[in-house]
């Protein structure tokens, strides 16, 4: 017999034999079954809280349109699953309910061996073809938010739709790097994630620029200190990356510390870890490295990629480059070099930085190729120098 590791969550109505049902699960070797009441808004709130897998949906005595909109509804707003349970066996419900979204349709009661045939394991690897990127910094104040706008900024143009996250729910300041207002709505989102729809989604985004948009959730300094639970934050990822091709998180250092934090930078496809030249952010690099490098996060499709701000002059800073990578035992993969002039510019505010400056838009477009995995193009300027 095949095990298959899933939580299911049975919405039935009292018709409805969950006897058979759970034979039949058992006979894939799924054990963990919680039964709730057939309402919408419960079933949704209650998938997402436990972070289930799969719903079991009874839509006996649903008339085919009814039924579909049950299905489609549980799919999207929960990312769940979902398998539907009737008693109209007829070929046209059978097809409906599986275009409106379910993985099968079976006939109560079902039958033991009702689900051996069932895929529970790619039917929905399609929905997020997105890639989830995290910025964080090793330690506060080394630039992680300029980063992360003109990452942004460069992949945007190069005809991605790019989705921005700041994580900072009260010092966060990615709305001046983009020169817009920023609102509460990502709090709001995280809040209730069972009332995520795209028409929420849309509305609640800022839109910065042709394929880029920013969602904020900035609070009032004398408000209550807000974090989001894992699932709530888990389930927004999956939700933005079914309309988004790079959801960027901005996550703050602080976060490292709160098991939340860590999680949303173990979870996504491309890790990048801001340090500056000091013994603190070198040392805070170290730890963060050793733990994305165990276990199971060392994925082979999982990036950790290292990026050095020069927050310092040569002259003020007692630690070179190569000090960095024997101290860390890894290469540097982007180093962003010391330009207060250009960065602080008056007109810079809102603006990318990586116009204007050639060193500095050479390392943010190396940036930008090491998080799409494309190789940057040699240069050749030395070449053309001894010809």
């Amino acid at each position: 017999m095949k095990v298959d590791n899933f939580s299911v969550l049975v919405a039935a109505s009292p018709s409805l034999d969950t006897y058979h049902l759970s034979l039949a699960f058992a006979e894939r070797g799924i054990t963990q079954l919680t039964q709730v009441a057939l309402d919408r808004e419960h079933i949704i709130k209650q998938a997402l809280l436990d972070s289930h897998d799969v719903i079991a949906l009874d839509v006996m005595g649903m008339p085919i349109e009814g039924a579909r909109v049950w299905v489609s509804d549980m799919n999207r707003r929960t990312g769940c699953k979902v398998i539907a349970i009737g008693d109209d066996q007829t070929i046209p419900y059978y097809r409906a309910i599986c275009e409106a979204g379910a993985i099968e349709y079976l006939v109560n009661p079902v039958l033991e061996h009702g689900l051996v045939a069932v895929d529970f394991h790619d039917q929905q690897q399609t929905q997020s073809m997105g890639s989830r990127i995290s910025v964080v910094g090793c330690k506060g104040g080394v630039g992680t938010s300029t980063i992360v706008a003109n990452l942004a900024r460069i992949l945007s143009e190069r005809r991605q739709s790019v989705m921005v996250a700041d994580l900072d729910f009260s010092a966060g300041d990615l709305d001046l790097h983009f020169d817009v207002k920023g609102n509460a709505a990502l709090v709001e989102m995280l809040q209730y994630p069972e009332r995520l729809e795209p028409v929420v989604f849309e509305r609640s985004s800022i839109n910065v620029d042709t394929n880029l948009s920013l969602l904020t959730g900035y609070l009032p300094l004398d408000s209550d200190p807000f974090w989001p639970e894992k699932q709530a934050l888990e389930h927004f990822n999956k939700f933005c990356l079914q309309h988004t091709d790079s959801l960027i998180f901005d996550i703050p250092a602080f976060s490292l510390r709160d098991q939340v934090g860590m999680s949303a930078l173990k979870s996504s496809d491309v890790r990048i870890l801001v340090i500056e030249p000091s013994l603190a952010a070198i040392r805070n690099a170290g730890q963060i490295l050793s733990i994305l490098s165990s276990g199971e996060q060392a994925a082979f499709n999982r990036k950790n990629l290292l990026v050095l701000n020069h927050t310092k002059s040569d002259k003020a800073s007692l630690l070179t480059l190569n000090d960095i990578h024997r101290a860390l035992g890894a290469e540097i993969d982007v180093s962003i070099p010391f330009a207060p002039l250009h960065f602080l510019n008056k007109s810079a505010l809102g603006q990318s930085a990586v116009k204007g400056h050639r060193k500095v838009s050479r390392a943010f477009c190396l940036l930008a190729d090491k998080v799409m995995s494309v190789e940057s193009p040699r240069s050749f300027q030395f070449w053309k120098r001894g010809a």
